[in-house]
């Protein structure tokens, strides 16, 4: 009989001791659950991706492997933001763009720099390249914006955070960005997966041209209700990117991905329609929040960041809200320990929210 196999004998030490990232909660896509924890889009995706599909199906070619570039798509993109497709790779999720990005820049003993808090999914990836990478945090100022003469200061090889920043929600001025670019040694990351939320004009992609060591991350989970399909990207100077390219995977994004995802993009109607949508609830739901004794900072995004009042504690909301089946995010470490972060729903699951905290704060004296 075999004896049982020590698989510390034969996985890296560094996969053992890995603590991986911690997702929001998924429940069963059958459940009643009012879903407001991982920032996805209440509304649904273009109406135009059935017709795309069912022309998908007849033709028949799942068959076939999909266009290695993403093609389709990289080029409705480029076009957009007046770049060359060489400047946007098409990644499965904009995950995959970050690990990508890690990957190709980040060696041995290499520092990676983020304000804290911002995307928990940072500090992993640092940790998940396993080549003895440093992650170091700038803690953010008092009002909750990045300590931009800190960042200022540092040196490494990545500097990364999300634009408008996540958890906060806030959304920092371009100038301070760009002076990043100017200063910081290495390649500077700005995670937009929520500038659509922001004011137009906000993104940084008219200033890839002028910085050589800005990269732009992107995702179709959030503004395009695209979250259960995978699909993001990154721009950026197009030897970067091209280097990048070598380490994706041969087919990294299925046919049926690249071609809902470019039709979703090309919808600007419908897209602006329910963007503006979430917008106006975002605003709503601030008031209500607000008149209910919360803090809640300014938001560009598809989500707030609220503190209670402090007889009121943070992870007690979130547990009394899950019992009623209703998910927020709860993060316990840092500042946000002190806050809950609420993703925008429609009207109805916002007043159902309001509602539920409503009562909860009633109990206390």
């Amino acid at each position: 009989m075999k004896q049982k196999l020590q698989m510390e004998a034969f996985v890296r030490k560094e996969v053992i001791d890995f603590k991986p990232y911690t997702p929001g909660e998924q429940p069963s896509l059958s459940s009643e659950t009012i879903k407001l924890n991982t920032n996805e889009n209440p509304y649904p995706p273009s109406p135009k991706i059935k017709e795309c599909m069912d022309s998908i199906f007849d033709s028949g070619v799942l068959r076939k492997y999909p266009n290695y570039h993403s093609v389709g798509l990289q080029t409705a993109i480029a076009a957009e933001y007046k770049l060359s497709p060489d400047q946007i790779l098409v990644t499965n999720g904009s995950d995959e763009a970050l690990r990508l990005l890690f990957q190709a820049v980040v060696g041995p003993g290499d520092v990676v720099v983020s304000p804290d808090p911002s995307y928990s999914y940072y500090p992993v990836m640092t940790e998940q390249v396993m080549v003895g990478a440093k992650f170091k945090s700038i803690p953010l100022l008092s009002n909750y914006h990045f300590d931009f003469e800190s960042l200022r200061s540092e040196q490494g090889k990545l500097l990364c955070f999300a634009y408008p920043n996540a958890p906060t929600g806030i959304l920092e001025p371009k100038e301070e960005i760009k002076k990043l670019c100017e200063t910081f040694s290495g390649i500077v990351l700005c995670d937009e997966a929520y500038i659509d939320f922001s004011p137009d004009g906000s993104s940084l992609v008219d200033e890839i041209q002028n910085y050589p060591n800005l990269v732009i991350s992107r995702t179709f989970s959030k503004s395009y209700a695209l979250a259960g399909l995978r699909v993001g990207y990154l721009m950026g100077n197009a030897e970067l990117i091209g280097l990048i390219r070598k380490l994706k995977d041969s087919y990294n994004v299925g046919i049926l991905e690249q071609k809902i995802a470019e039709i979703s993009f090309l919808d600007k109607e419908y897209f602006k329609e329910k963007r503006n949508l979430v917008i106006e609830e975002r605003s709503s739901l601030k008031k209500e929040l607000e008149g209910l004794g919360f803090f809640v900072l300014p938001s560009e995004t598809n989500f707030l960041f609220c503190k209670p009042k402090p007889n009121v504690p943070p992870e007690s909301i979130y547990q009394k809200l899950k019992e009623k089946q209703i998910l927020i995010r709860y993060f316990s470490t840092g500042i946000s320990k002190e806050f809950i972060r609420i993703t925008i729903g429609t009207k109805e699951e916002n007043q159902k929210l309001v509602e539920e905290i409503s009562k909860i704060v009633k109990e206390r004296p």
